[in-house]
């Protein structure tokens, strides 16, 4: 279970995803013990049925983010990479494995912020409304076609300018 940054590819769903997040939680509960005042597994790989990156996401309540040095400090050695918040300033966003082979993403949040509802109240929907599944399923395979299609238009494009460069520098 891995995948390659910036590749868009979705799977059927897999059970062994839950036991990939029952893993790892152990292994944040062991390095973070008390800092964690909750932890949930979510995304798309947290909801049977629905196909997914094979990466799995991890939703972490921490009190404040006074202490995300130091939490980063202690994910570090075990492969995860703070990247920030990106832009949404209630989540700090930690990547684990090489660029090549990304197995999963920790989402560090606080309590009753919009990250912890918005991701929990997604998936608690999908899975009460199972009909919806399909639905999402199919939105998400037309964007990830997208994001194939976008790629192969912007390197033929690259592939263009490098033409026209060498035309110009011959």
């Amino acid at each position: 279970m891995a995948l390659k940054r910036g590749i868009v590819l979705l799977e059927e769903y897999n059970s062994s995803w839950g036991c990939e997040y029952c893993l790892e939680e152990a292994l944040l509960r062991k390095v973070l013990g008390s800092r964690i005042l909750e932890i949930h597994h979510v995304g798309s790989t947290s909801i049977p049925g629905l196909k997914a990156k094979p990466i799995i996401d991890i939703l972490m309540v921490i009190s404040i983010f006074d202490e995300i040095n130091e939490i980063a400090e202690l994910l570090k050695p075990y492969g995860y990479e703070n990247r920030g918040t990106q832009g949404i300033l209630d989540r700090y966003f930690f990547a684990k494995g090489p660029d090549d082979a990304r197995t999963l993403y920790l989402h560090i949040t606080l309590p009753n912020s919009n990250t912890y509802y918005n991701q929990l109240y997604f998936k608690k929907y999908l899975i009460d409304h199972k009909e919806y599944i399909l639905e999402y399923a199919k939105i998400k395979e037309e964007l990830a076609l997208g994001f194939r299609l976008i790629l192969v238009v912007l390197m033929g494009f690259l592939m263009l300018l490098l033409i026209l460069e060498l035309i110009e520098y011959f």
